[in-house]
This record gives C-alpha cells, sequence and structure tokens, in this order.
C-alpha cells in the first residue's frame, strides 16, 4: 500500500514540474513578443520623426526659388544656402553648460597656488586630514 502510495506521488511530482514548466516556457515567450512590439512600436515613432523633418526640409527646399539655381553662379548659391538655413530650426544654444569642478580638482588646484592643507580644508569646508590625502595621493 505505502509503495502504491509513494509511486502516485512521484507521477504527480512529475506532472506537476512538468506543467509548471511549460507555464514557464509560454510566459517566456509571451515576454519576449511584448519586448518586440515595443522595440518595434520604438523604431516605428523614430522613423516618423525622421519623415517629417525631411519633409520640413523638402518643404523648405521648394520655397526657395529654384530658378536661381545656376551652377556658374556662386553669390545665387550662398543666398539658397542662407535661405535653407534661416527656414529651418536650429538648435537653442542660448543655454550654457555649467562646469562643476570635483573637491580633488579645487584642492589640487589651490595647493598649486601655494596655500598649505590646512588652508585649503578651511576654504573648501574640508577635512584637513582629507586635503592632505589628496595632495600626497596627486604627489605620487
Amino acid at each position: 500500500m505505502t509503495s502504491f502510495l509513494l509511486l502516485i506521488s512521484f507521477l504527480l511530482h512529475i506532472i506537476s514540474f512538468s506543467a509548471i514548466y511549460q507555464l514557464k516556457q509560454v510566459k517566456q515567450h509571451h515576454q519576449s513578443n511584448t519586448t518586440d512590439s515595443n522595440i518595434g512600436a520604438l523604431f516605428e515613432s523614430y522613423l516618423a520623426e525622421f519623415k517629417e523633418e525631411n519633409n520640413r526640409l523638402q518643404q523648405a527646399l521648394k520655397q526657395t526659388n529654384h530658378a536661381q539655381l545656376e551652377p556658374d553662379s556662386e553669390g545665387n548659391m550662398e543666398e539658397i544656402a542662407s535661405t535653407i538655413v534661416e527656414n529651418v530650426p536650429m538648435v537653442d544654444d542660448s543655454k550654457e553648460d555649467k562646469v562643476v569642478t570635483s573637491l580633488k580638482a579645487n584642492i589640487l588646484q589651490l595647493y598649486s597656488k601655494g596655500l598649505s592643507p590646512g588652508e585649503i580644508a578651511k576654504q573648501l569646508n574640508c577635512g584637513k586630514t582629507e586635503a592632505e590625502l589628496i595632495i600626497k595621493l596627486h604627489q605620487q
């Protein structure tokens, strides 16, 4: 009787493990399909943006007077190029980049100016030992 129960238990375990494995495979397949569709949608949106930008450029080129396009004339080419550049929106360069120097760079800069590690520590609000250590490591 015990052996019969063990045999049934063993069979149920095998069936359970195979069902769990199959469910795991189905889940992984579904996740990979979802990821593929997300990547596809992302590429489609990029492609739409590129097409829109190309259409804007073509519109700007059509607005220029094509009758002025003569290969011999340098002045006309410069005039057309400046017209195209004026019609196409450019990147906003009004924002300035902000550079933040690290504590190490500040310590070494002040040390090169002749300040002592104690004065550097007071000025930068850091520990004197920290300033000394950075200076010592830089000298090696």
